[in-house]
């Protein structure tokens, strides 16, 4: 058996050397479909499917609300940390739980400052994950017990490693996490990079260092229920599934809630808002994956990518079986003379299949080569930050295993059917050396021919796709921003992870922004706190002056807090009132900042004051019978963007500010942004070096990066559209090149009859406007009726939108032509005594 194999293997190769343009067409077909499939695949892996490198990572799951919370949210799925402690003393079906909490901060180490990636952690995080260390220790119960009282880092494996040289030493020494000595007390398992698969964070603290890690929230108490901080995970007690544990935990939800409803944060509460307040959930969800933002941002683009990339394998597969068809029926002398001296028809098929399955691995082969840079491309385009993805585009035994069975049904898929048909001929017809058996039979051709529609209609379908989705990215990029985007540049700034107070940071800020504003090339220079378009949001419950507020409305308006010029400096208009000036904000004697003044935007105004100017009315702080209206309203600007044009234009509240928070500063330069980056970042140094500058980018590539999935669809999309298309077009070109060999009789009969070589070309033509149409009936009604199951992923375009379905028939219409107008020329050009006598 073994030697048979190796003979079938022997003999394929031997026939592919000498056809290499063919072997040559095939394996660059396969491995196109290959590495696109593959790259995918390797995204998909990574971030929707692979498990933690943890211990029984099946039994963790992830605990999150779905309620009124009647405070502030910091983040998705985040819960207070008393009911982390409240499930991790009460929870029956719970064996353990561990709470956690990203956040950036400045990392000192021999006087040099970085901004990295920090992970808030409870105690017993590595024991309930069951992560070793590889040097020194990890954190204990024991080190979670006291407010600012455990000044220990665990470091990352991969951070020790790029950072320390993976020196053992480190451990015992201290660096400086916001200014703070720490003392490294370990380094984490190789492998282990936390609970989201999509980022690592470089260092981990116990979460009782809050204030240390958080020093701008300093607001935010950790014992406050009202305030939802961190994540929360456990691990099931054996016998315990998602399922059953979820009425337990709702019920201990529900009783914590009761009791919640007792404290003072409550007794204002409405009875509409207390009634809201006991619907609340607390839902569970497997977290073997661990959780990841980006995964829910990406997962699906990422599928609907992968349905693309297996239309475009189906039609290189389509097209190779086409190649192989053909190359069979050239073959169809030597295979009824070996049927004549007693090869059977199951050794054919073999020796038929086999070397389709050597076309299949040459091209899985290659495929991987090519998924590696596609994917390497892909990682490029995502914003890295200051936190490394754990997304890699070299391939491991699971990439490796995908695509050699995507390999191995790949060539089934395209060798079977040819080697079938070609291994039955007719001895006695085909070695008489008819023309039939050389052009083939009518079967042959029909399949043939019925390949070709499939490409069509899967052609339509990709084009059309892509036409959505490089339509609604688009309107994406050309929806009005309410900014002025060109000669625009942000960076980011933290004072106070460099140890500055409030009152340093903001002398601090109000210098840097008079440099900022005197450089040459620099029109002007303001802050927020909220950077616009970039997906980040801070809202709050408002009480305004004259409304009553019914039960159920809502009442939030967008906060962000700006520093004097901030409108001029993204060229939006004032509509009314005033800018703020540097007196608008002052400081209270209990260290709280109280802004007395607000500008809202005009949908703000439009909404709560139709018909009214809103200059000189009140605000409160939330939506309380008792808030008190000491915010006036000085200014109406004009509507801009706040998180990106996907959520649309937001009610806006803009009130001064000052402080040590952290800042997001603007630029408006009169040449080329991009070239002011180095002097901004000089202009900084020259004030602190200590301070690091982060998100130095211009504004235009900071909505870039806001629409980072709709780009990579649309991109992605459009080049696999164009990559079938191509291959249809190949595939619709050998068939027809194929039809006129085997008319070659009859055409050169009606030329020798007086037949005008336009009829003849016409005839060719007919054909293939026959096998357009056949796949455009199939391909046209699938695509608009899959459209809706893309439409979430759409912007200001319909998923059945006409325009696009006609341009896509146009297109195809017009490359199916010029594929079939080569050989059509060629069939008007028979020479009629040629042709005869080849008959």
């Amino acid at each position: 058996m073994t030697s048979t194999t190796l003979g079938n293997l022997r003999y394929a190769l031997r026939g592919l050397r000498r056809s290499p343009l063919f072997a040559s067409v095939a394996i660059l077909s396969l491995a196109l479909g290959i590495g696109a499939n593959t790259a995918i695949f390797t995204l998909i892996d990574q971030i929707l499917l692979r498990k933690l490198p943890v211990q029984s990572p099946e039994q963790l799951v992830m605990v999150y609300q779905r309620a009124s919370n009647m405070g502030s949210n910091m983040g998705d799925r985040m819960n207070s940390y008393p009911l982390f402690q409240d499930l991790q003393q009460k929870a029956e079906p719970f064996a353990d739980v561990l709470c956690r909490r990203l956040v950036p901060v400045s990392l000192s180490v021999a006087n040099q400052t970085e901004r990295v990636q920090a992970e808030l952690v409870s105690g017993n995080y590595f024991s309930m994950l069951g992560v070793r260390p590889a040097a020194g220790r990890v954190f204990t119960t024991e080190d979670d017990k006291i407010k600012g009282g455990h000044p220990v880092v665990v470091l990352s494996h991969s951070y020790w490693v790029s950072r320390f040289n993976a020196d053992k030493g480190v451990v015992g020494t201290t660096i400086r996490v916001n200014d703070y000595p720490m003392t490294v007390v370990g380094v984490s398992a190789e492998g282990f990079a936390g609970l989201d698969p999509t980022q690592a964070p470089q260092v981990r603290v116990p979460v009782q260092m809050k204030e240390q890690v958080m020093p701008t929230l300093g607001w935010l108490k950790v014992e406050d229920r009202r305030a939802r901080w961190v994540q929360v995970f456990a691990r099931l007690k054996p016998g315990f599934t998602v399922e059953s544990a979820q009425p337990e935990v709702q019920t201990l939800f529900t009783q914590i809630r009761a009791y919640e409803m007792t404290l003072e944060a409550a007794k204002d509460w409405s009875a509409y808002s207390r009634t809201e307040f006991m619907k609340g959930k607390l839902l569970l969800a497997n977290a073997a994956i661990g959780y990841s933002g980006l995964r829910n941002d990406f997962s699906t683009a990422l599928v609907v990518l992968m349905c693309m990339v297996g239309l475009v394998l189906l039609i290189a597969c389509a097209n190779v079986a086409n190649l192989l068809i053909a190359r069979g029926l050239m073959r169809q002398k030597e295979i009824a003379l070996r049927i004549s001296l007693g090869a059977t028809r199951a050794q054919l098929v073999r020796q038929l299949l086999a070397e389709s399955l050597v076309l299949s691995f040459l091209g899985g082969v290659l495929g991987v080569g090519i998924a590696f840079f596609l994917t390497r491309g892909l990682l490029t385009l995502l914003p890295q930050q200051s936190q490394p993805l754990l997304v890699t585009p070299s391939p491991d035994l699971r990439i490796l295993a995908f695509t050699f069975v995507l390999t191995l049904v790949t060539g089934v898929v395209f060798g079977l059917v040819p080697a079938l048909r070609a291994s039955r001929p007719d001895p006695w017809t085909t070695l008489k050396d008819t023309v039939g058996s050389i052009a083939g039979t009518g079967g042959s051709l029909f399949l043939r021919k019925g390949l070709v529609t499939a490409q069509v209609a899967l052609s339509f379908l990709l084009l059309f796709g892509a036409g959505l989705f490089v339509s609604s990215l688009q309107n994406l990029k050309t929806a009005d921003t309410g900014v002025q985007l060109d000669n625009l540049v942000t960076f980011q700034l933290s004072p106070a992870l460099s140890g500055y107070d409030d009152e340093r940071a903001t002398i601090f800020y109000r210098n840097l922004r008079e440099r900022l504003g005197a450089l040459p090339g620099v029109q002007s220079a303001s802050l927020a706190a909220v950077a616009i378009l970039a997906g980040d949001e801070w809202d709050s419950s408002m009480a305004v002056e004259g409304h009553q507020a019914k039960d159920g409305e809502d009442m939030q308006a967008f906060m962000n807090a700006v520093s004097p010029g901030y409108f001029k400096t993204l060229k939006t208009p004032i509509l009314e009132g005033r800018d703020f000036t540097e007196g608008d904000a002052h400081k209270d004697d209990d260290e709280n900042t109280t802004p007395m003044v607000a500008i809202v935007n005009r949908k703000f105004a439009d909404h709560f004051f139709p018909g009214k100017s809103a200059i000189g009315k009140h605000l409160g702080w939330g939506g309380g019978p008792n808030s008190k209206l000491n915010i006036e309203i000085v200014g109406v600007t004009a509507d801009s963007l706040y998180e990106g044009p996907r959520e649309g234009v937001r009610r806006q509240v803009f009130i001064p500010n000052w402080g040590k928070n952290n800042a997001v500063f603007y630029v408006r330069t009169t040449t080329p942004s991009a070239a002011a980056f180095t002097m901004l970042r000089n202009e900084v140094r020259s004030m602190d070096a200590s301070i690091p500058v982060y998100g130095l980018k211009t504004v235009e590539g900071q909505l870039d990066e806001t629409l980072l999935t709709d780009r990579l669809i649309a991109m992605l999309s459009a080049g696999f559209g164009v990559l079938a298309t191509l291959l249809a077009t190949i595939g619709l070109y050998g068939v027809m090149a194929f039809v006129v060999v085997r008319r070659r009789k009859e055409l050169g009969i009606r030329l020798a009859l007086g037949a005008q070589p336009g009829v003849v070309t016409g005839l060719v033509m007919k054909e293939v406007l026959m096998l357009l149409a056949i796949g455009l009936l199939a391909g046209v009604p699938t695509a608009l009726g899959l459209g809706r199951y893309v439409s979430s992923q759409l912007y200001g375009v319909q998923a059945h939108d006409p325009a696009i379905a006609i341009a896509t028939v146009a297109l195809l219409s017009f490359v199916s032509a010029a594929a079939g107008f080569i050989p059509a020329r060629r069939a008007s050009r028979i020479d009629p005594l040629l042709a005869l006598r080849y008959e």
